[in-house]
C-alpha cells in the first residue's frame, strides 16, 4: 500500500497487530500510549479487556505519525509505505551535538546505505558526513550533522517503520513562522543563506522512518 494518503490505515494495522515487546521496554512514549489505553505502562494489561482504547489511541498516533511525515514533505509520495522492520538489524542517524538531549529524530538509514557510505566515500569520516547529506538531503540549516546514533534490533525483536526515497533539498530551507509576540509571519535567513543560494542537496536514497523508537537502544557511535 503506497503513497502518504494512505499511510495513516497502514500504520494503524500495523500498530494494532500486537503490543511490540521492544518498544513496550525501550520506548516512553509507546508506554505512555499503553498506559493510556488502560494497558499498563508496559503493556502488561489484558489486551483482549482494552481493545477498543487500544484502537482508538493507536488510531491516533498513527494519523499524527501520517502527518508528520507528510508535512517533512521530504520523501517521494509515491515509494512511501508502511513497513515491519525485523530484527535483527542495525540503523543509523546522523544528529545534531547541539541539539539538546531528548526523543531522537524519527530520521534513520539503513546498514546498507551505511556500506554504501563506507564504500564511496572512503575511510575520512568528514568525507562519510559529506557524503549522507547529500544523498539524505539533510539541510544546513537543519542539523550540524555531526554525531553518528545507532539502533540495534535484535533476532525475534520488530517495530513498525515507513520507508521511502528521500527528495532532493536546497542547500538551506527556509519557512516562515509566526511570532509569538507579533503574530507575524516572520522568515529566519542563516547568515550565509544567499551565498549558498542555487545549491542543492542530491537525495534519492531510501530512508527509514521510525514513528516509535526503543530509545533506551540508541547508542552514540564514533564512526559508521
Amino acid at each position: 500500500m503506497g503513497g502518504i494518503s494512505s499511510l495513516e490505515k497502514s500504520l494503524f494495522d500495523v500498530y494494532v497487530a500486537c503490543i511490540y515487546p521492544v518498544l513496550a521496554q525501550n520506548d516512553p512514549l509507546y508506554q505512555r500510549s499503553l498506559k493510556s489505553a488502560g494497558l499498563g505502562w508496559t503493556g502488561t494489561g489484558a489486551l483482549a479487556d482494552h481493545r477498543k482504547s487500544f484502537e482508538d489511541e493507536m488510531r491516533m498516533q498513527a494519523w499524527l505519525a501520517a502527518a508528520r511525515i507528510r508535512e517533512a514533505r521530504s520523501l517521494e509520495p509515491d515509494t512511501v509505505r508502511a513497513k515491519l522492520l525485523p530484527g535483527p538489524t542495525l540503523l543509523y542517524r546522523v544528529a545534531d551535538s547541539g541539539s539538546p538531549k531528548g526523543q531522537p529524530g524519527i530520521w534513520w538509514f539503513s546498514e546498507k546505505v551505511a556500506q554504501r557510505c563506507r564504500d564511496e566515500a572512503g575511510p575520512d569520516p568528514h568525507k562519510r558526513l559529506e557524503w549522507l547529506r547529500n544523498v539524505l538531503a539533510v539541510c544546513f540549516n537543519w542539523s550540524r550533522f555531526d554525531r553518528i546514533e545507532r539502533l540495534a534490533l535484535r533476532a525475534g525483536e520488530e517495530i513498525p517503520s515507513v520507508i521511502g526515497i528521500g527528495l532532493g533539498m536546497p542547500h538551506d530551507k527556509v519557512e516562515p513562522y509566526t511570532d509569538r509576540k507579533t503574530g507575524q509571519k516572520v522568515v529566519s535567513l542563516p547568515d550565509d543563506y544567499w551565498k549558498n543560494k542555487g545549491q542543492s542537496l542530491l537525495g534519492g536514497e531510501l530512508q527509514t522512518v521510525l514513528p516509535w523508537i526503543p530509545v533506551l537502544r540508541v547508542a552514540v557511535t564514533p564512526s559508521l
